[in-house]
């Protein structure tokens, strides 16, 4: 039985090992997938099988000219599965769908969902509905992400605490696999989102980055050579200190203080108004805009300092008017002056749908990693 279950294991792993090969170098023939990997031409050839069988390769034409023999391409088959991403830090929920070479298929806006007994039944009856609007087999769904605000355990499976949904010690990983019956990971939205960001938008390429976010929350998501950092206990990333210019807090205070000026408005539309009339010079508006630019540029600024990063990504209404962000990127690398010259301060490519986006990026990456141990 040992034995047996030693092939097996090294059989899924040569199969991961050509998946991501192909992900990566494709259209690649079976006998450059034979040099790069190591494995034998028959190994290759019988494990190519497996692998188109299950919808996750097709061959794609063949290369080669003159009198020699062509060789047959092999590529990732984009309608061959599909992840879906979920962000529930957001008010609606972010619901995507990706093919499996990345695109972007379907997204739609969910009811909010707080609280245990919500998620664990209205959360997966939404998932299900979702699915049957697309019209996608089932079995092709590979994986599911979930992206969320709160502290996850150190397995990834179990939501520690989070406030804004209303958990603690919450087996979410499995009451979803248990539902769904497909493979779910989660993920915290902000690095979520950053990954988004190094996958396919402003960081792509990227190994070490900031992003930071100020919206309905605010913190950070750390990448540190290639991975994301959750620090000692889970809790890297907190930034208090912008609490005050979340959009709510921000709107509600600046409601309170010049009803005149915001009646009747969403707090989106507050922030937007109070922006343009900082802009147009407007007081005190003017003078608040400065000290908020001034407050988040310094906390930025040595940030850089100390992380050196090849790029910071900023999220969030800091980022909706172009003025406005350019003079927040003026002060943060005022601050962060640094010899070597300014690092680059970008606003983010995926904006609200970041924090799917990368909980179904990060369920690709989980399809097509190398697999060393299973």
């Amino acid at each position: 039985m040992l034995k047996i279950g030693n092939q097996q294991m090294l059989r899924e792993i040569n199969k991961s090992t050509l998946l991501h090969t192909i992900y990566h170098h494709g259209p690649i023939s079976r006998v450059d997938l034979s040099r790069r990997t190591k494995l034998s031409p028959t190994t290759v050839s019988v494990l190519i099988d497996d692998l188109i069988r299950e919808e996750y390769i097709h061959e794609t034409g063949t290369t080669g000219s003159g009198v020699g023999r062509k060789m047959t391409l092999l590529n990732i088959k984009a309608q061959g599965g599909y992840v879906l991403g979920l962000d529930l830090s957001s008010s609606p929920a972010h619901c995507v769908l990706l093919n499996l070479h990345g695109e972007l298929v379907a997204n739609q806006g969910l009811k909010p969902l707080i609280g245990e007994e919500q998620i664990r039944y209205e959360l997966v009856e939404q998932l299900n509905a979702f699915i049957e609007k697309q019209g996608v087999p089932r079995n092709l769904i590979r994986r599911v992400g979930i992206s969320l605000p709160g502290r996850l355990d150190d397995t990834q499976s179990v939501v520690v605490a989070s406030l804004y949904l209303r958990l603690r010690e919450f087996p979410l990983r499995s009451v979803l696999e248990e539902a769904l019956a497909i493979p779910v990971l989660l993920t915290n939205d902000l690095d979520a989102a950053g990954f988004a960001e190094r996958f396919s938008g402003a960081a792509k390429g990227d190994h070490t980055t900031v992003f930071i976010m100020i919206d309905y929350g605010t913190g950070a998501g750390l990448v540190l050579n290639g991975q994301i950092y959750h620090g000692s206990r889970g809790s890297a990333g907190r930034i208090s200190c912008f609490s005050p210019y979340c959009t709510h807090i921000l709107a509600g205070k600046l409601k309170a203080d010049y009803p005149e000026s915001f009646e009747g408005m969403s707090a989106e539309e507050t922030i937007r108004t109070f922006v343009d009339l900082a802009l147009a010079g407007s007081e005190p508006f003017n003078a608040l805009a400065d000290d908020i630019i001034r407050n988040i540029a310094d906390y930025c600024g040595k940030t850089l300092q100390m992380l050196n990063p090849q790029k910071m990504i900023l999220g969030g209404w800091i980022t909706d008017n172009g003025l406005f962000f350019d003079k927040l990127v003026t002060a943060i690398q005022k601050v962060e002056n640094s010899p070597l010259g300014p690092t680059p301060v970008v606003a983010s490519h995926w904006k609200k749908y970041g924090a799917a986006m990368g909980a179904a990026t990060l369920g690709l990456h989980e399809i097509f990693k190398q697999r060393t141990v299973l």
